[in-house]
């Protein structure tokens, strides 16, 4: 992985690991529709208007069907239904609990790309996907009897 790459991810990493605390403070008061709705808003404020000045919005008008057709999907499965079973999840349990399930979602990622995008299942892959578990239920507490 590239400094650059790795610079990215430990940013995203900060992002991800901040946001459970503002949601689960926000969901205080706000429905889960409501807060993914206003979360999305926000974002696409956000995006636009940056875009427009890092020239992202002329890659728009320049797009083929089929990209943009498989980031739909893409948006209906992560910030939509994602998001939603999210934030409900919050509502029901403490963020300690939630966020170490949700992010566990790199396993999901990792199946999927060894089945239709043809990377290799290594050893250290296996292991990791062992340790994510593990880490996972120790965190959030599932399994664990009363």
């Amino acid at each position: 992985m590239s400094r650059t790459a790795l610079l990215y991810a430990i940013i995203a990493l900060v992002g991800w690991g901040s946001a459970p605390l503002f949601d689960k403070l926000a969901l205080g008061s706000l429905s889960a529709g409501a807060a993914v709705v206003l979360r999305t808003v926000f974002a696409s404020l956000m995006l636009v208007g940056y875009g427009a000045t890092a020239g992202w919005l002329q890659d728009i008008t320049s797009a083929k069907a089929i990209p943009v057709l498989l980031l739909a999907v893409g948006t209906l499965l992560s910030p939509v239904i994602g998001n939603f079973a999210y934030m409900k999840a919050l509502q029901g349990a403490e963020a300690s609990q939630v966020t170490p399930i949700t992010a566990s979602y790199s396993l999901v990622a990792v199946g999927l790309a060894i089945l239709f995008l043809g990377e290799r299942l290594t050893s250290p892959k296996i292991l990791g996907a062992v340790l994510i578990v593990v880490g996972v239920m120790l965190v959030s507490g599932v399994g664990r009897t009363g």
